[in-house]
């Protein structure tokens, strides 16, 4: 019985090219925004606030008509997972590494998407050469991080930088598992809604817990703000719909494209080092990034 949700491998390839170019950009305006001067909790939970508040007027018709008990519990909980964990994780570790840093980061999720797969979501086949293809990203990753470089001149501390980027990495994998789960059962919109309401009120109890305050920002900085919230609402539905088609782990390798992008924008606008390990790791990004394509294009031929 084929599957009601199909796309092509390279359909796929195509959006998390894209997805991941523009979420290179995301880390830096996050960054440029903190060298502004603009507090941590204040960007993450206005963004978040933002993006939220724009989707209700695109999802609450059918939000309304579908939402029930279970819906509910089912998207809160992947909305902690994919949106608030990393959302606040991810501000507060740029403070310690360059955003081209912590989107090499970003490319562990499909080690650890293939664990959680491995343990909670037997319906998809994890293969020797998606074990390979992702085992030769995180040794680019790991000699990465040996070298203890942060990405910034003579500032910041890999240890803490890196452990919260890690953790928000860990809410991006499992969360892979639960969109690809839940995504065939509730309503997209829905299911959307959902996930961006329950951040949105984790991050403002939090952010008034924490004494947060509302300041007013320059133009520059709402453009900045305003790019956060289009990446967000573009990138987010983008994946949605081609993780519905593709394999959890398959789609993961969005984050392999993002160090590319983050390390090149990051070097470029806001002058972060770039070490020679950083090629090293590209170079064994790319090579991953064909065998996850080769392992995908071979699973489809033979479900046919």
């Amino acid at each position: 019985m084929k599957p009601e949700y199909t796309m092509s491998p390279y359909s796929g390839l195509r959006n998390i090219i894209l997805i991941g170019s523009l979420f290179g950009f995301h880390g830096l305006l996050n960054r440029s925004l903190l060298i502004d001067g603009v507090e941590e909790i204040y960007i993450v939970t206005s963004r978040i606030t933002i993006v939220t508040l724009i989707l209700f007027f695109y999802c609450f018709r059918e939000f309304k008509s579908e939402i029930n008990f279970n819906y509910l519990l089912r998207g809160s909980w992947t909305g902690f997972l994919a949106i608030f964990i990393p959302g606040w994780t991810f501000i507060y570790a740029l403070k310690n590494i360059s955003s081209g840093l912590q989107s090499i980061f970003i490319s562990t999720i499909p080690m650890f998407t293939v664990f959680w797969v491995y343990f909670f979501y037997k319906e998809e086949k994890i293969t020797k050469l998606k074990v390979s293809s992702v085992a030769i990203g995180l040794l680019g990753l790991i000699a990465l991080f040996l070298s203890g470089v942060t990405g910034l001149s003579e500032e910041g501390s890999l240890l803490i930088g890196g452990l919260l980027a890690l953790l928000g990495v860990q809410g991006l994998a499992i969360s892979n598992i639960t969109n690809k789960k839940d995504s065939q059962i509730i309503p997209a919109k829905t299911y959307l809604l959902t996930q961006w309401i329950a951040a949105t009120l984790i991050s403002i109890v939090l952010f008034n817990f924490l004494g947060g305050r509302v300041v007013l920002l320059t133009q520059l900085e709402i453009l900045k703000l305003l790019g956060l919230v289009f990446i967000d609402i573009f990138n987010y539905s983008l994946f949605f719909y081609t993780i519905k088609r593709l394999s959890a782990t398959f789609t993961t390798l969005v984050d392999y494209v993002v160090p590319i992008v983050g390390i090149i924008v990051g070097y470029i606008f806001l002058d972060e080092v770039i070490s020679n390990i950083f090629f090293v790791t590209l170079t064994m990004i790319f090579i991953s990034l064909y065998l996850a394509v080769k392992d995908e294009l071979t699973n489809s031929r033979q479900a046919k």
